[in-house]
């Protein structure tokens, strides 16, 4: 009946989940000891699998019956996941033996129904003649019973020398990813956005249905949790989507609720366990990513939209009973409710999904221009002075990128809240340093009309006319401006960057090459006499007073 033979794995837990929610309403289990268990067991050459759960079990006289009528239930949509009467017998075709055991809190005895499966198959095998069910109910079941402890209760269900399909049940490596998709468990502790989803239940109206599934092999016992996490591998190579925080949907008039992880979706995510927004009844997977993928088909004639799906993960919990899952459970009965929170979905998560992609797109743009304008302001500020022009260009800039990354949560929804503190972080550093640099202006041309009076020498200024003259500027080579220019262009300065600093570079003049080539020489002694940082200092104060003249 099912595309995936382990959806008949699935039903037996969707039977104990309904057992022990049972249960816990008639106050026969508390919900903090309820618990379904699997067990890998057999041998390698006559593998088993073994559920069993502790909810309410079948009163001994009602257990045969129960167990072998066929699409017969006494259970309600509303109530319980299962109400069809029909998924306990899929595992015949997976195994020699399906034998189940039942028994019911306040009895001595437990039931044990075993079904032959392999004569079960004989009678629908090509060319088999036709024969009455109760003929082939009559040859193929055994029943019996055998002493328990009156306080147990519990259903189990073993299929004895797994066959065929079945034979993939004992392996561990697709066993547990699926259990992890399908069971209704709760999230792991890895998961940081669980409390939101567990709040957004409450303000639906109830708890999220959760109960303990573990896994054993051999003295191994593995617990169960739902595969959602916050990073996840991409078709990218070395390449993670990582969640940031959730958004999240409640109708409560169509009897839905959901959210969705916004990340930098930068690539379809590969994990299949997790990949796509699932749909859950009762906390139990119905389908996988085929729903949500299909219902972005629907937005565009060519479906372009439908692979965008799997670039998120979320879940979309549906809560009304008049949403029932089909008989595979993959997909839901076409009815006036669930065409209703199709249109929800299409409308507000569908299309979400697909505007956060898009928009995550502009998102890294905007992340890369700003770490290319970190990396240029930081080369501009590389140097011991800047003109007032400079200095305010930079000062603008900085302040409008702080501003920006300051609304980045709006502006670019997506964005990774650490990068956007580091980058805030780096750019008040540079301001910091920026509010520290010293201004220093082009000296006016000799070819100004109105040149100011030489000083007139005597023997009492003989120090202030030599201090003067150290203090003529050098006309620069242009390649030594390093405002604008990219790293790649910047000229040779590894005998400056050994002290961490770089030499003091004044604005290119007019002025003799012989005036610079002695302006430079200064520069030098002072730098081997007091330092860099002093030599830098005193340059400027020379250039302030140089700029009086």
């Amino acid at each position: 009946m099912y595309q995936d033979p382990f959806d008949c794995i699935r039903e037996y837990v969707q039977n104990g989940f309904d057992a022990i929610q049972d249960a816990v309403d008639q106050t026969t289990l508390r919900a903090e000891d309820a618990e379904i268990l699997i067990t890998i067991g057999g041998t390698s050459r006559a593998p088993s699998l073994t559920i069993r759960d502790n909810g309410t079990g079948i009163l001994s006289d009602k257990a045969y019956s129960t167990l072998v009528s066929l699409g017969a239930s006494r259970k309600t949509p509303a109530r319980h996941a299962g109400f069809r009467g029909i998924g306990r017998l899929a595992g015949i075709a997976y195994c020699t033996t399906l034998r189940f055991k039942t028994k019911a809190a306040g009895e001595s005895v437990a039931t044990i129904v075993e079904w032959d499966c392999g004569r079960v198959r004989s009678y629908f095998s090509p060319g088999a003649e036709p024969v009455d069910v109760r003929e082939v109910v009559g040859t193929s079941v055994k029943t019996r019973t055998v002493p328990e402890p009156e306080v147990a209760h519990f259903t189990e269900v073993e299929m004895i020398h797994l066959v065929n399909l079945g034979e993939e049940f004992v392996d561990i490596s697709k066993l547990q990813p699926y259990l992890r998709q399908v069971c209704p468990v709760d999230y792991a502790d890895n998961f940081e956005h669980a409390d939101q989803v567990r709040n957004l239940a409450l303000g639906y109206g109830g708890k999220l249905p959760v109960i303990r599934v573990s896994l054993q092999q051999r003295r191994e016992r593995i617990a169960i949790y739902k595969p959602l996490k916050l990073s996840y591998p991409t078709s990218r190579r070395n390449v993670f989507s990582t969640i940031t925080h959730l958004e999240t949907f409640l109708r409560k008039d169509h009897g839905w609720y959901g959210w969705i992880g916004v990340s930098n979706f930068p690539g379809e995510i590969v994990d299949d366990t997790a990949a796509g927004v699932r749909f859950r009844v009762k906390n139990i997977q119905v389908g996988n990513a085929g729903i949500i993928m299909a219902l972005a088909e629907q937005l565009t004639p060519t479906g372009s939209e439908r692979r965008l799906q799997r670039w998120a993960v979320g879940e979309i919990f549906i809560n009304s009973t008049e949403v029932v899952p089909n008989a595979r459970r993959d997909g839901f009965e076409d009815s006036a409710a669930w065409r209703a929170i199709q249109r929800d979905i299409k409308e507000q998560v569908v299309k979400r999904v697909i505007k956060l992609i898009r928009g995550a797109s502009s998102l890294r743009s905007a992340m890369n221009g700003f770490a290319s304008a970190l990396k240029r302001i930081a080369s501009a500020l590389d140097v011991p002075n800047l003109t007032t022009t400079a200095k305010t260009a930079l000062e603008t800039e900085i302040r409008k990128t702080l501003a920006v990354l300051a609304a980045a949560d709006t502006k670019y929804p997506g964005a990774d809240p650490k990068e956007v503190t580091l980058l805030i972080s780096r750019f008040k550093e540079l301001n910091e340093k920026l509010a520290k640099t010293i201004i220093l202006d082009p000296l006016p041309l000799e070819s100004d009309p109105d040149p100011e009076p030489e000083v007139e020498l005597g023997a009492d200024n003989t120090e202030e006319t030599e201090e003067q003259e150290e203090d003529e500027e050098p006309a620069g080579d242009p390649s030594q401006q390093t405002g604008g220019e990219d790293e790649a262009e910047q000229p040779d300065v590894s005998s400056q960057e050994s002290s961490g600093e770089t030499g003091p570079q004044a604005p290119t003049t007019s002025r003799s090459s012989a005036e610079h080539s002695d302006l430079e020489i200064v520069r030098q002694v002072l730098a081997e006499q007091l330092g860099e940082d002093e030599a830098a200092r005193l340059m400027a104060l020379i250039v302030e007073r140089l700029a009086k003249r």
